[in-house]
């Protein structure tokens, strides 16, 4: 599997360490799930809003779709930062893996049913997906912010302080998923 062409922004990871940690994640997570490389555009972002999947199962904005939008909004706001002076308080290598690994439970957290359609796994409706994805990369020892990244970057972190690159890939994972609601709820 190609993980540099379905996440071209993994090349932005200066670290090569880090980098070939946060491929070897997606890699097990993709394989772990059962999903071939045409599937991954077949699997919706969320499944909480039911319009993004067509009635021919074709989706609208895909988890390849949202977590590449999200790693690019993250380096948007690093550049952002940087033009303010503070680009040298952010680790930008972790930012971008971060948004990278966010949401990487949701390849085991998802599954197709026998017609096709993705549903949460039994499990998933227990766990989650950010505790999910933190097991799943457990044997990788990323550093902190990634692995706070994953399993705090929902409701499950509004009770803790989050780190920086924390926050800031919360608050675009939030960006990318609030007004996308509201804008399938307004076209119904």
């Amino acid at each position: 599997m190609e993980i540099e062409s379905l996440f071209p922004e993994i090349k932005e990871i200066k670290n090569i360490d880090l980098l070939n940690k946060v491929a070897k994640s997606l890699e097990k997570a993709i394989q772990q799930g059962g999903w071939s490389t045409q599937d991954l555009h077949k699997i919706p972002f969320t499944l909480l809003i039911p319009d993004l999947v067509n009635e021919d199962l074709t989706v609208k904005i895909s988890i390849i779709d949202h977590i590449r939008a999200v790693t690019q909004m993250c380096l948007a706001t690093y550049e952002r930062y940087e033009m303010l002076g503070l680009g040298d308080k952010l680790n930008r290598d972790e930012l971008i893996a971060g948004g990278l690994l966010h949401d990487i439970g949701k390849f085991i957290e998802y599954e197709k049913d026998e017609t096709g359609h993705i549903i949460q796994t039994a499990e998933g409706k227990y766990i989650r997906h950010p505790a999910m994805g933190l097991e799943l990369v457990y044997e990788y020892d990323l550093p902190l912010i990634v692995r706070q990244a994953i399993v705090f970057h929902s409701k499950e972190g509004d009770k803790i302080p989050r780190l920086k690159e924390v926050e800031i890939i919360h608050r675009c994972d939030f960006l990318c998923f609030a007004p996308i609601k509201q804008i399938f709820e307004e076209n119904k």
